[in-house]
């Protein structure tokens, strides 16, 4: 248990870490980096991530050798829900800019990263 608990916490740090990085640095990078809506993408993608978390780690104590399709299914289905809060942005009536799109993708495989690394950490113990 204590091993769960940690790699949330773990999660939790680097969220919380990596939403004020992001927040206050943009400003700095200029007019052209600069987008609003930057707390929107950092909540999507870490409720995301927590639930990925919670069931990949039932999947990994239930089923063990199911673990591998399992993670594939879960990445699939979170880049469905990427494009699912993208398409009102994206086909909507308001201007949504390239910059915004850059944001939330780095935020994306940043965030899927530190997925993939704390997963192998957790399978090697």
């Amino acid at each position: 248990m204590t091993m769960i608990n940690n790699i949330y916490f773990k999660l939790l740090t680097f969220s919380v870490l990596f939403f004020l990085l992001h927040f206050f640095s943009t400003p700095l990078m200029g007019d052209f980096y600069y987008v609003e809506g930057i707390h929107r993408i950092h909540l999507f993608l870490a409720i995301s991530t927590f639930v990925f978390f919670i069931i990949m780690l039932k999947i990994k104590s239930s089923y063990p050798d199911k673990f591998g399709f399992a993670y594939l299914a879960s990445v699939f289905v979170k880049m469905i829900a990427a494009v699912l809060f993208l398409a009102p942005l994206l086909f909507g009536e308001k201007e949504i800019s390239i910059s915004y799109i850059a944001h939330f993708f780095i935020a994306f495989f940043t965030y899927l990263f530190v997925e993939v690394s704390l997963l192998i950490g957790s399978l090697k113990k």
